[in-house]
């Protein structure tokens, strides 16, 4: 169990501190198989992700479940790099 958990924690952290965009999206991949295993194949990622979320960060509020959820996504969704360079 320990063992999952450090995994789960490590592909956190890479979502969490990604320099790309693909960093981003891979990590993410890798959170949600750990995450939830073999039904992570059934679920698009932005699904996944949500339901990720509600098992890592869970919320007592609706509104701060929701606003957890999108944030969770944007982590691994980056704008396009019209976006970042236009910035």
């Amino acid at each position: 169990m320990a063992q999952i958990s450090a995994s789960i924690d490590t592909r956190y952290d890479a979502l969490m501190f990604a320099k790309s965009p693909e960093a981003a999206r891979k990590a993410a991949e890798e959170l949600v198989r750990s995450v939830m295993g073999d039904r992570a194949a059934e679920l698009s990622l932005p699904d996944a992700l949500r339901e990720c979320c509600r098992i890592l960060r869970p919320a007592q509020d609706q509104k701060d479940e929701a606003r957890f959820e999108e944030e969770f996504i944007e982590l691994a969704f980056w704008p396009g790099r019209s976006h970042q360079m236009a910035a």
